[in-house]
């Protein structure tokens, strides 16, 4: 019986946690008021939605690098946006370290659109996603 009360225990803790398996673990906050779609799963606006929504951008810029450095691709990452349209946090990057530092940075200052539904505010996902380009040494 104790067993079978510890498997169920560990069964809605896991669901739990894996509610917020989105989020990323640097996100402080309990992040009840996610916009939602009308099935209840969390909202991610893809990266030219979210640039739309961005009412302050910053470029990030393209780091010290040696001159045979070679690279042309995208560093992507989730950020979290909170109420009042700030980047709450930043999780998932995904490309080159060294550029992901770049953009990380520069994702931090863009400022967003506030959403609201039904009158509340809300926070909601988007995904950033810069591009880097060593033969023209710039980011965008």
């Amino acid at each position: 019986m104790k067993r079978y009360k510890l498997f169920w225990t560990a069964l809605v803790v896991c669901l739990a946690a894996g509610a917020f398996a989105q989020l990323g673990k640097n996100c402080p906050g309990d992040h009840r008021n996610l916009l939602r779609d009308g099935a209840g799963k969390v909202v991610v606006f893809a990266p030219e939605k979210l640039s739309n929504m961005a009412i302050k951008q910053v470029k990030p810029e393209f780091p010290d690098l040696p001159s045979n450095f070679v690279y042309d691709g995208y560093v992507t990452f989730k950020v979290l946006i909170d109420t009042r349209g700030e980047v709450a946090c930043l999780w998932d990057n995904a490309g080159l370290p060294v550029l992901a530092q770049a953009a990380d940075e520069a994702g931090r200052w863009w400022k967003f659109k506030p959403m609201r539904v039904n009158g509340k505010a809300v926070e909601y996902i988007g995904t950033m996603k810069f591009h880097f380009s060593a033969a023209t040494r710039s980011a965008d």
